[in-house]
């Protein structure tokens, strides 16, 4: 199964600012407010405030801006709601201390694509 393009560039985008654990989880069905939960971490509160904005360049240029978005000032946790997907950008202290994810356990587990590394052109 491939991930539709918004998935896919949410992804892609995190990966360019060496997000790391990211996780999708279809919650649709067992949400009301969302069909769908990304959860990813950075190193520091620095890095979730620029993989949060890699994800929202990335969603913006598919023409999607959030319904809201909080904690970019503390920035050790950013969530991003665009309606029927919600990002949660996190360290991991707080991403064990709130286990969000566990919270959702029922949901299914998307397949992430594989990590594209750029080879390098020979001469």
């Amino acid at each position: 199964m491939t991930l539709d393009p918004r998935l896919a560039t949410v992804v892609e985008a995190a990966r360019s600012k060496k997000a790391f654990r990211i996780r999708l989880l279809d919650v649709a069905g067992l949400a009301s407010f969302t069909d769908v939960f990304a959860f990813m971490s950075g190193g520091s509160d620095r890095q979730n405030r620029a993989i949060a904005d890699a994800v929202e360049e990335g969603l913006k240029a598919l023409g999607e801006r959030p319904i809201s978005s909080e904690g970019a000032g503390n920035g050790n946790w950013i969530l991003l709601d665009y309606g029927n997907l919600v990002i949660h950008v996190m360290d991991e202290d707080t991403r064990r201390h709130y286990n969000v994810e566990g919270l959702w356990s029922a949901g299914r587990e998307l397949e992430l694509p594989a990590e594209v590394h750029a080879v390098p052109e020979s001469h």
